[in-house]
């Protein structure tokens, strides 16, 4: 039996090397069964790459969260009770990580950029953390 393959939605604000860092995310989790998707509906794992340095980013990463929690709680709704992962990362992650956590409790996982290489390790203790909560 394969192991099912897990969809990450990946979105980069800002500057370049966001655009970067969003394909060295991607990079990292394809060994981890997980493929891109263009859009956050189906995604198992939704990462907001963010830039600290580019106005407005911060305003925006806290709209798209909204509209994430949104399908967030649609799908513990549904009869399957799947979950999907959110996560900030990049500059504005590192910088607001506290912040980020206190407006959008929701949010499973915020990280900077210095840890990028152990992504693939702190998605799998996330779903570990909510399959235990699954199974109680």
């Amino acid at each position: 039996m394969t192991a099912k393959l897990k969809k990450v939605y990946i979105k980069s604000y800002g500057c370049q090397m966001n655009v970067y860092d969003g394909q060295k995310m991607a990079d990292l989790l394809k060994p981890h069964g997980y493929r891109i998707t263009d859009t956050y509906d189906d995604a198992d794992v939704s990462i907001l790459n963010t830039c600290h340095i580019r106005e407005k980013a911060e305003h925006k990463v806290f709209s798209d969260l909204g509209r994430l929690n949104t399908v967030k709680k649609d799908r513990k709704n549904q009869e399957d009770n799947s979950d999907m992962i959110i996560a900030v990362g990049g500059c504005v992650g590192q910088a607001e990580g506290e912040e980020i956590t206190r407006q959008a409790p929701y949010v499973d996982m915020v990280f900077g950029p210095q840890s990028y290489h152990r992504l693939p390790e702190m998605l799998a203790q996330i779903e570990q953390k909510i399959k235990g909560k699954l199974e109680k």
